[in-house]
């Protein structure tokens, strides 16, 4: 009841951004208490944008309160009802403690020595190696993509070229499209998934798939576009996957390769400074000290 009637005042209070600064300013600091635990003004105030509206404002606070009392009743719980061999967390504290220091020298270490330079040399080495580790789940195609009005004067000369190689019909077909398509896309210069095709079509991703193949081609229409695509390169899945395509890839795993030697350098070097230093003591059978 007690915690119920501290939300009901703050709520009631709270009615604007500007209400709430004057609120902050002339009421207690208090905002709601559980047992010893206590919600002050300053946790809260630096959650409201000045954007809000009054009563998103109020939901706000609201919410965080709820959080707030449901976090320590659930201590206040813990605490009751654990055991105390439950509620004992030493023991990992403590290891948590080291795991994190571990954590923040190994990066400290990695960051002052890793070479982030990669040699385009080391990705095509890497790649031809590798080559059964980049096999594609599914097709890459390289397609141009034409949506043009099902009314414009040009589909027919458009719909009779687009398909063609010879330089010739391509010029003429960029030209068509510059001036009446509604979009044109030459993808050309970057490999695509039948998924990202699908979204610039009235089509499922199944039924893209169906029709991209080595040469093929879509001609679909839905109430007033058309729309054309030509494929004009293709890779089947289960091929491996064309090396401009995953050079970033590469890149992180070579990265990432680097960054697990320095870690076993380090490793090496600690234990290496150990025994040198003496720092380790091996004690044998029975050996007390």
């Amino acid at each position: 009841m007690k915690k119920c009637l501290l939300i009901l005042l703050a709520v009631a209070t709270l009615g604007s951004c500007r209400q709430l600064k004057r609120w902050f300013g002339n009421e207690p600091e208090r905002m709601a208490q559980i047992g010893k635990e206590i919600l002050y003004r300053k946790d809260v105030e630096g959650l409201l944008p000045g954007s809000l509206t009054p009563s998103d404002s109020v939901n706000m606070v609201t919410h965080y309160i709820d959080l707030w009392a449901i976090d320590n009743l659930l201590l206040k719980k813990a605490e009751s009802e654990l055991s105390k061999d439950e509620k004992d967390v030493e023991q990992e504290l403590a290891d948590y403690r080291k795991s994190l220091l571990v954590f923040r020298y190994q990066k400290k270490y990695v960051e002052e020595r890793i070479d982030t330079l990669i040699r385009d040399t080391e990705i095509s080495t890497y790649y031809s190696e590798n080559r059964d580790l980049f096999l594609l789940d599914a097709p890459l195609f390289k397609v141009r993509s034409i949506k043009m009005r099902l009314h414009s004067p040009y589909l027919p000369m458009v719909r009779n070229i687009y398909r063609s190689k010879t330089i010739e019909d391509l010029t003429q077909l960029g030209r068509l499209c510059e001036s009446s398509a509604e979009i044109y896309t030459d993808y050309a210069g970057r490999w695509i998934t039948a998924p990202e095709l699908a979204q610039d079509l009235p089509l499922g991703t199944e039924a893209v798939l169906e029709a991209v193949k080595p040469d093929g081609y879509i001609d679909t229409r839905d109430s007033l576009y058309a729309y054309l695509v030509s494929v004009t390169d293709f890779i089947p899945a289960r091929y491996p996957a064309p090396l401009e395509h995953i050079e970033g890839n590469i890149r992180q795993i070579i990265l990432s390769k680097r960054k697990q030697q320095l870690l076993k350098d380090l490793e090496n070097e600690v234990l290496k400074e150990g025994w040198n230093k003496q720092i380790i003591k091996i004690y044998k059978k029975d050996e007390d000290s």
